[in-house]
C-alpha cells in the first residue's frame, strides 16, 4: 500500500483522550435558573433604579441657574475672575446634573442634582405613576409654552404634581385659584426667555422661589413662602432668563369673578 503522507509524519495524529464525565467542569447553561450572569448582575427587576442625576440631560434653564450662582460667589469673593470664567465654561459644557454638581461642589449652594433626586423620590413614595397624562412624573411635566401667544391654565382643574412654564416670548400662566388638589407640593419649573411666567394661588397657599435663578430677569413674589397648615406649597425653580416671574394672589377682577361663582 502506497504511503501519501509527507516524509517524517505519521499517517494519523494521536487523539487527545476525552476526560471521564465525572471529571468534566460544570458549565452553567444560559438562561438556567440560578446560573450566574455576566458581571454578577441579578435579574432586571432586582436592579436599583437609575440615578436621574446621572442620566437626565440638563437644559439652558439649569445652566443659567448655576451661572447665576457662580456670579454671586464671585461677587462675594469666593471665586477669582479666572475661576469664574473657567467654571462658566465647564457649565456650558455640562450634559447631566452631576456635571453641574462638580462645578459648585465647594460653594455654599445646594447641589443641582438634589432637585431631580428629590422629585424622583417623591414619585416613588406615592405620587401617581400610572397616568398617561403629562405632569405625573418629573421627567414628563405638564408644559405650558408661550412662544408668540400666551399660554394659560386656569378655571376648575386638578393640577398634576409637575408643571413646566416656558415663557419664550409671551406669558405662560398657571392659575390655581379654582384648582382642586390634595397634593402637599406642586413642582413648577420655569424656563424663561424674554416672556413672563406667572403663578396665581389662593390666599392660604405658599410659593417658594428660593431656587429660581434670575439671570438677567426679575423675580417678584407677593405670596408667603410657607403655606397655611394642610395647604399646598408651590416650589418654583429654574431660570427666568431675560424675562420676569410673578407669584401673586387673586386680583380685583378675579376676586369678583370668584364671588360671582360662589367660590370667593
Amino acid at each position: 500500500m502506497h504511503d501519501d503522507s509527507p516524509a517524517g509524519l505519521p499517517r494519523e495524529l494521536p487523539r487527545r483522550p476525552r476526560p471521564h464525565p465525572a471529571h468534566r467542569p460544570c458549565r452553567a447553561r444560559r438562561g438556567h435558573r440560578g446560573a450566574p450572569r455576566r458581571g454578577g448582575r441579578g435579574p432586571p427587576h432586582h436592579r436599583a433604579p437609575a440615578d436621574p442625576a446621572r442620566t437626565l440631560r440638563i437644559g439652558h434653564a439649569e445652566r443659567d441657574e448655576v451661572i447665576e450662582a457662580l456670579r454671586d460667589a464671585a461677587a462675594e469673593g469666593r471665586l477669582t475672575t479666572e475661576e469664574l470664567t473657567e467654571r462658566i465654561e465647564r457649565t456650558a459644557e455640562a450634559k447631566v446634573y452631576v456635571d453641574l454638581d462638580a462645578v459648585v461642589a465647594d460653594l455654599p449652594v445646594p447641589p443641582p442634582s438634589d432637585r431631580v433626586r428629590a422629585a424622583a423620590g417623591r414619585t416613588r413614595v406615592g405620587l401617581p405613576q400610572d397616568s398617561d397624562e403629562p405632569g405625573h412624573h418629573p421627567f414628563d411635566p405638564l408644559v405650558l409654552r408661550a412662544s408668540w401667544d400666551n399660554a394659560q391654565r386656569r378655571g376648575r382643574w386638578a393640577p398634576p404634581p409637575f408643571i413646566r412654564l416656558e415663557s419664550v416670548g409671551a406669558t405662560a400662566e398657571v392659575n390655581f385659584l379654582e384648582a382642586t388638589t390634595d397634593l402637599p407640593e406642586i413642582d413648577v419649573e420655569v424656563s424663561g426667555g424674554m416672556g413672563s411666567a406667572v403663578v396665581v394661588v389662593p390666599e392660604d397657599w405658599g410659593v417658594n422661589v428660593d431656587r429660581l435663578g434670575t439671570s438677567w430677569g426679575t423675580v417678584r413674589s407677593k405670596v408667603a413662602a410657607v403655606p397655611q397648615p394642610g395647604r399646598p406649597l408651590v416650589r418654583v425653580h429654574g431660570s427666568v432668563g431675560m424675562g420676569t416671574f410673578t407669584a401673586r394672589h387673586a386680583g380685583y377682577f378675579e376676586r369678583k369673578r370668584l364671588e360671582a361663582n360662589g367660590r370667593g
